[in-house]
């Protein structure tokens, strides 16, 4: 369905975007394809963010090229690439540049990147258990060799339920970063996938939140899950 370059297109109508949002928290290969097209329209947007022409221009010359003085052409952004177009010696090494790129990344990007997402592997995980932190599980992960750790945490008996739930990875009281899954089946554990640059050796805490009906998380914290990590 090429669901990843749809959602960030937009194209995507909005029941099938929020069906895609629950389904790329719990696939990590749905997940690498949204990350990396973001990272992909972030670089394009700081790249063509500043005018090409950077000189005041001299009164005695005159454009390569005049265009009408519409509205829609005096925009700014629309002037700035005009007068990009115009220029060989601009455009010339930049369109060979993006046809270099692009070749690189079909011939070995892509294809190593479909390798490591088709390839089964185990990773680094740990069952975390709302506890004191005298009695903290350890996580023992590799950072040359786990690019993610699993963190699994249950949720409390009794509680209130939520359709979702918001997994907030702490450390030194400031917050790491956030999760947001879906809610598992009745009485399964709630597992996230962090990665493992994220994470430092030493205590950490999972705080986990419900979401209310709003996109809100809950006022109160559902509960904290404090564990160590170690690096070998």
């Amino acid at each position: 369905m090429n669901a990843p370059e749809r959602y960030l297109l937009g194209e995507l109508a909005p029941a099938e975007a929020e069906d895609f949002e629950l389904h790329y928290f719990e696939c990590q290969q749905c997940a690498l394809a949204v990350d990396t097209g973001e990272q992909f329209i972030a670089s394009a947007c700081a790249y063509y963010k500043d005018p090409i022409v950077t000189k005041p221009r001299l009164e005695a010359e005159k454009p390569a090229r005049s265009f009408p003085r519409t509205p829609f052409l005096q925009t700014p952004f629309l002037q700035t690439m005009a007068a990009f177009w115009t220029r060989p010696v601009f455009v010339i090494p930049v369109m060979a540049a993006i046809a270099a790129v692009t070749n690189y990344q079909r011939a070995v990007v892509i294809p190593k990147m479909w390798s490591v997402l088709n390839t089964s592997r185990s990773l680094p995980a740990v069952q975390l258990i709302s506890a004191s932190r005298g009695d903290e599980p350890v996580l023992k992960v590799s950072p040359k060799k786990d690019p993610f750790a699993e963190l699994t945490a249950d949720i409390p008996p009794g509680g209130k339920t939520y359709k979702g739930y918001l997994c907030v990875l702490m450390r030194d009281k400031s917050e790491v970063s956030e999760t947001l899954t879906p809610a598992p089946g009745e009485g399964l554990p709630i597992t996230i996938q962090v990665p493992v640059g994220q994470l430092r050796s030493g205590h950490h805490d999972l705080d986990l939140y419900g979401v209310k009906s709003d996109g809100q998380r809950s006022d109160e914290r559902i509960s904290t899950a404090p564990f160590q990590v170690e690096f070998y």
